[in-house]
Formats: structure tokens, C-alpha cells, sequence
């Protein structure tokens, strides 16, 4: 965790640069639009990161909604900073093995672009599932394929050369043992989608 925690809080400052996050806003839109956040919702971001997700989570979520956000690399948290949801939980310094949030609190657990990069998945799973209400939803989500996400941490070698998105089937069966139903997992070019329901 330490050398994946180095290597992310290394890239922070450029780390939005490096993704081309500020040409992709509508693609970032249409992630948040596969979450179905409704107004009202108590959304939680895992991983998130320099926060890119946030200003359309708070969005969906509206007035009456709230947004937390928790990373394990508080630099990245310091580049996530004025996107955070004012008046909301805003941004917590923790790992996902340990979500400092109580049971059964949030409506939509979401993260993207962070689950290949948590060395327990099934604690981090069981978090997960552990912080959603009953009948709650938590989506994993990416901009690439199972394949084009594990070539390009090879590829990127050093503290992530062994950080891999699940194959599909591998990551239904691990939902389920953590408690998650309706599992639906969409594997494609340019896009990955695993959601399933808190029983």
C-alpha cells in the first residue's frame, strides 16, 4: 500500500493532465449518468482521486443530496480540493479497507477508475457493500476494457504493473460473496461497468 500510495501522491499534480481529464468532461458526464443518481441521494466516491466525478455526483444529487469522497493519497486529495461538495462530508484521507463511514449510510457507492488498485478487493468490497443501505447500489466503473485497463498498468510498470481490474465473472463472483445482487457487469472498448443492489 505504502508504494502505491507513494506513486499516486508522485503523479498528483499532473495527474489530470496525464488522463486528458479536461478533454473528456462529457465522457466523465456519461459515467455519472450510468450511476442513476437521483436528487436526494447520499452518494459515497471510493477512490476518488483528484475528484473528477464530484461537480456531476453533487449534481445528480441535487439540493437534497450529499456527497462524500474518501482516497488513500492526500495529495491527490489537495488536487481535488474547490471540487468538492461545499456544506457535505467534502473529502476524507482513508483507505477503502477501512471507510470511516458508518453502516448502511449512503444511497450510490461509487468508484471509478480506483478498484484494480486495492490489493484486498474483497475487503474492499465488503466496504463497500458495508457503507450502502439496504437496497443501496454500487457501481464500478471505467473508461476502458478489463483488457485495455490491465495492458495499460503493465504497460505503466513499477507500483500498479500488478494492479488488475478483475475479468467479469471473477468479479460477479466476488460481488455476490459480498453481499451484492442483480449483478450486471458490461465488459467493451472504451468502457467498463460492474453495479449490482445491497441485498
Amino acid at each position: 500500500m505504502e508504494e502505491r500510495k507513494e506513486f499516486f501522491d508522485r503523479h498528483a499534480t499532473h495527474w489530470d493532465q496525464h488522463l486528458k481529464y479536461g478533454e473528456k468532461r462529457d465522457q466523465l458526464e456519461e459515467v455519472v449518468s450510468w450511476f442513476g443518481v437521483r436528487d436526494g441521494d447520499f452518494v459515497l466516491d471510493v477512490g476518488t482521486g483528484t475528484g473528477v466525478l464530484l461537480p456531476y455526483l453533487k449534481e445528480a444529487a441535487g439540493t437534497r443530496g450529499k456527497v462524500a469522497a474518501i482516497d488513500f493519497s492526500l495529495k491527490m486529495l489537495k488536487q481535488a480540493k474547490g471540487r468538492e461538495p461545499a456544506g457535505d462530508n467534502g473529502l476524507v484521507n482513508a483507505a477503502v479497507m477501512a471507510i470511516p463511514f458508518r453502516s448502511g449510510r449512503f444511497d450510490r457507492v461509487t468508484c471509478f477508475s480506483a478498484f484494480p488498485h486495492f490489493p484486498d478487493k474483497k475487503k474492499a468490497l465488503d466496504e463497500m457493500v458495508r457503507v450502502l443501505k439496504r437496497n443501496g447500489h454500487l457501481f464500478i466503473a471505467h473508461l476502458h476494457s478489463v483488457e485495455e485497463i490491465n495492458a495499460l498498468h503493465e504497460a505503466t510498470g513499477g507500483a500498479v504493473i500488478q494492479d488488475r481490474l478483475p475479468d467479469p465473472e471473477v468479479l460477479r463472483t466476488l460481488l455476490g460473496n459480498s453481499g451484492v445482487c442483480d449483478v450486471s457487469v458490461v465488459n467493451q472498448p472504451g468502457r467498463f461497468l460492474a453495479e449490482g443492489r445491497k441485498n
